[in-house]
């Protein structure tokens, strides 16, 4: 109750720049006698708080030569040491980074908690399964929020990467939301010349600028953010981010398709029951392999490679059934 209080008492005097005794007794619903407790407790911990006295004294939160410690529980040291130490790696140069900022904290940390945090060493290890996302530059994630935040309109020239919407222009958008699935970044936005919502992958935005003009909050036209991005059909990634890339018409609808398929992959809906999917992989059986997870039929439209494979796989697969046990009848292995 009283690390709470204490807690509370610090986010006042960080938001506002002076606070009188009373004031901040009626805020904490305490005493001022206990505010005179709680801020010589954050003294001790090394927040300069100064005071005047009289009448018209206040309490101000001084800037000090050094950082204080930092004021977390057991728990939040151990979520800030696995999270800075497990983030995926999308966002460039963060590795360096991740492991400076891991230091600083531990540094900020009371003695106990810094000891603590030393304890959870994670190393990451390399999962070739993995669909490695593409990377995206810090500082178009930094321009982006502060435009979103501010509601300040950008412009920049984009590239889908479906065959069907290939092609490169430049577009007038209202930033959003950003939002991280399957590990790529997306730019939920308004395209205000074709007034329509698009999630514009980071990876494929170029030569973003800001401009002079605001724009005014909209409502998305979905209340669910995931189910607007998987949903997308140029979601996927372009051709040449993999080695192996082909088309395939599949028995599928496309909400399933959306819904099912992993970040890599762009579809298009043909009708309610087919789905056209274009899809990349680092080898063509491992194309095959992550089609057959859907248990529909498909068709591979291209390229020729893809379809090698199909009919390789298909030969290699030879699924030999035993006939059934008449009852009483021993088993082979007897």
């Amino acid at each position: 109750m009283i690390a709470n209080r204490t807690l509370e008492l610090l986010s006042l005097l960080q938001a506002q720049k002076e606070w009188t005794g009373n004031d901040l007794a009626r805020r904490l619903g305490v005493s001022p006698r206990t505010v005179r407790r709680d801020v010589n407790r954050l003294r001790e911990l090394g927040y300069p708080v100064s005071a005047t006295k009289g009448p018209g004294g206040y309490y101000r939160l001084s800037r000090g030569t050094h950082l204080p410690p930092l004021i977390v529980d057991d728990e939040q040291a151990v979520a800030i040491a696995l999270a800075l130490q497990t983030a995926p790696a999308t966002v460039t140069g963060m590795g360096d980074a991740t492991k400076r900022a891991l230091n600083s904290i531990s540094e900020l940390l009371p003695p106990h908690l810094s000891r603590r945090l030393a304890t959870f060493s994670v190393e990451q290890i390399e999962n070739a399964w993995e669909l490695a996302p593409p990377q995206v530059d810090p500082a178009l994630l930094a321009q982006l929020s502060a435009a979103a935040q501010g509601r300040d309109l950008v412009r920049f020239s984009y590239t889908s990467s479906s065959p069907r919407l290939a092609g490169a222009g430049e577009v007038v958008v209202e930033p959003h939301r950003l939002v991280v699935w399957s590990g790529r970044w997306y730019l939920v936005g308004y395209d205000q010349r074709g007034k329509s919502w698009h999630a514009y992958r980071l990876d494929r935005i170029s030569d973003l600028a800001s401009t002079s003009w605001g724009f005014s909050q909209r409502d998305m036209p979905d209340k669910d953010i995931t189910r607007f991005v998987q949903n997308q059909p140029d979601r996927g990634d372009a051709a040449d981010s993999w080695p192996c890339y082909g088309t395939v018409l599949m028995e599928c609808p496309a909400h399933l398709v959306a819904k099912w398929a992993p970040g890599i992959a762009s579809f298009e809906a043909v009708d309610e029951r087919l789905t056209r999917i274009h899809m990349g992989a680092w080898s063509w059986a491992a194309l095959i392999g992550f089609l057959v997870t859907f248990a529909c039929p498909f068709k591979v439209e291209g390229p020729p490679e893809l379809a090698d494979a199909a009919r390789r796989i298909t030969k290699r697969v030879d699924v030999e059934v035993p006939a059934k046990r008449r009852k009483g009848q021993p088993s082979a292995s007897r």
